[in-house]
């Protein structure tokens, strides 16, 4: 699958979307906000009729060069859809309706929050993804709960493993925000802001973008 042909079903489905953009692979609420939230397509390495959709929402004022599905699933019990389906149409937009309610929920930093907190709870093998805790941590400090955040930052800071560089790259940004909350914490805010401007270039969203601050 191309995504051109992305495209085209998108716009067939799009009637059914209201208040829903697209942009290539990527189907979002609008406005864009500080948070992306929206379905994405993705080919299958299997098949060139297959392909994936996943629906996801991004903190863009956590760094990231690259689209991602961290905080995210993919859309449909089978997960793998076939582009010349009968009645895809149909079918693809029943279940991504499914989703629209909770992304639509998330509208101010407090809703991703809640959204992000259950993901900081260990799984059966005791592991948390780090950059669940640097979203929360972030987010947290958007919501103005900066003791809330420093306690997630030490959390992280304890468990980052830094023989690894991703990891030691999450650890070395969060220690950045957790010193300029001691400090001041309006440059925390101010730092978040930056590193918005930022995303938003990496993903190439800046004409998405009605509050886009230069970084």
């Amino acid at each position: 699958m191309t995504t051109k042909e992305f495209v085209a079903i998108e716009k067939r489905l799009l009637p059914a979307f209201p208040g829903f953009a697209v942009k290539g692979a990527l189907m979002f609420i609008q406005p864009l906000g500080d948070t992306l939230r929206g379905f994405h397509w993705e080919p299958s390495a299997f098949s060139k009729k297959d392909f994936y959709v996943n629906g996801f929402f991004l903190p863009l004022y956590v760094p990231t060069k690259h689209l991602h599905f961290t905080f995210g699933r993919r859309v449909g019990r089978n997960k793998r859809w076939i582009a010349d389906t009968t009645e895809l149409d149909n079918a693809l937009s029943s279940e991504m309706l499914k989703e629209v309610p909770f992304l639509s929920s998330l509208r101010t930093a407090k809703d991703v929050a809640k959204a992000l907190e259950p993901l900081t709870k260990p799984n059966e093998a005791g592991y948390v993804n780090p950059h669940n805790y640097e979203a929360l941590a972030y987010t947290l400090v958007r919501t103005g709960e900066t003791t809330a955040a420093g306690h997630v930052i030490d959390t992280l800071l304890k468990k980052a493993n830094l023989a690894v560089d991703w990891e030691r790259e999450i650890a070395s940004r969060a220690q950045l925000i957790r010193d300029k909350l001691l400090e001041v914490p309006e440059k925390a805010q101010e730092l978040l802001a930056a590193w918005e401007s930022e995303t938003i270039r990496n993903l190439g969203l800046e004409s998405l973008s009605s509050d886009h601050r230069a970084g």
